[in-house]
Parts: C-alpha cells; structure tokens; sequence
C-alpha cells in the first residue's frame, strides 16, 4: 500500500472534499485505475470511498448527515444553472461541460423566479455569485478562468440531485392533485420541481472532524 502513487497528494485533496476527474492528468489515473487498493487503504482509516460513473472518485461520510449552507448555495446554483440551459439549448449534456460561463452572463439573478431563490440562500450580487463558484473550484466540481468559469466533469454528481428532484417533485404534484381532489394534510403545494430535495439531500463528502466538506 506504501507504493500507490501520489497517495499523500491525494489523501489530502479528498479529506478537504475535492473531486478528482480525468481533468487531474497523472494524480487521477492510478487512483482509478488502482481504486481498490485505494479504497481499502482508505477503509483502514474509516473513510469512505466512492466513484461516480462518470469518471469521478471521491470521498462521502459514514454517517447520514444534513447538508450546510455551502452545500445547499452550491446545489441550488447548480439546478438554476441546469434548468436554464436547459430552456435556452437543445440538450443539456454534453454542451453544459463545453461551455464557459460569464458571471456577469448567468441567469441566477437576471430572472424574479431565480433571483427570489438566490436571495433566500444569501446570494444577493455578483461578488456573492463569485463566491459559490469559488468553492465549486475547490471542490473540484468547476474550474475558474479568467472570463468565468467552467465545469469539471464532477459536477455529473449535480446532474443527479437534479434528476432526483425532478422526480421527487414530479411524484409530488400527484400528490398535490389527489389532494386537490380530496383535500387532507398534504394539500399544501410544493417547491418547483427541480429544487424540491435541496433541504433533504443527505451530505455525504464529509469524513472525520479534520475534514472539509463539499456536502453532496
């Protein structure tokens, strides 16, 4: 185990909650290729290790926890993000990852319905939109670039609470017309669709109490 390369480099971007994707070069290749031997070497230390279909290894914690605000502001930039390119492009993947994106350009704060959902996470400005990309950056999930930004392949990780959500609300607007047709104590509306799991996701990148985390 002492012989898997880069392991130092690697152990400490992942106890601070960064994604590692092919974007990595050499760091990424012999963690995926090796994974497990990784993952047992991780598991000796009670860490979690878990690769995403999409070419992402990362870490998610032992115990069933509630998202923190980082978490939510990232997720909910991300569905906003996702739910308007989807309205403007005639499919989502892969051009969502070819672009790059402008801050000054993004829909969050352009539109009542995002703005109003911005707004109740404490996103009021650009410097504030900056900021939630910062930390996509340090987690791995997008990359900054001098003109704004784009998205690592990680962020495959978003387009699954998206779905998720998308389903959880499809399931309640059932409910809500059931109930519209015999009224009980769920006849009370839901969220929009695409954001209808944020204050239920469970967070799952955190591992052990020196270990930042992305909270997905």
């Amino acid at each position: 185990m002492d012989s898997l390369p880069h392991l130092e480099t690697i152990f400490n971007k992942l106890r601070r909650g960064y994604h590692f994707t092919p974007e990595d070069g050499e760091v990424f290749r012999p963690l995926w290729e090796r994974f497990d031997e990784y993952e047992r070497l991780l598991d000796s230390l009670g860490l979690d290790l878990r690769k995403h279909p999409q070419n992402v290894v990362y870490l998610v914690a032992n115990d069933n926890v509630q998202p923190g605000t980082q978490a939510k502001k990232m997720g909910l930039f991300m569905m906003v993000l996702v739910e308007h390119f989807g309205e403007t492009h005639s499919s989502i993947v892969p051009s969502l990852f070819d672009a790059v994106f402008r801050i000054e350009d993004l829909p969050h704060l352009k539109k009542a319905r995002y703005e109003e959902y911005m707004n109740a996470i404490g996103i009021h400005d650009t410097e504030d939109l900056k900021g939630i990309v910062g930390s996509m950056d340090r987690f791995g999930f997008a990359e900054e670039k001098s003109n704004g930004f784009k998205l690592r392949t990680a962020a495959y990780r978003f387009l699954d609470l998206c779905r998720e959500a998308s389903d959880l609300g499809e399931n309640a607007s059932d409910d809500e017309e059931r109930s519209e047709a015999e009224p009980g104590p769920n006849a009370t509306g839901t969220p929009p669709a695409t954001f209808a799991s944020l204050d239920t996701e469970e967070e799952s990148s955190s591992t052990g109490p020196e270990t930042e985390s992305s909270g997905l």
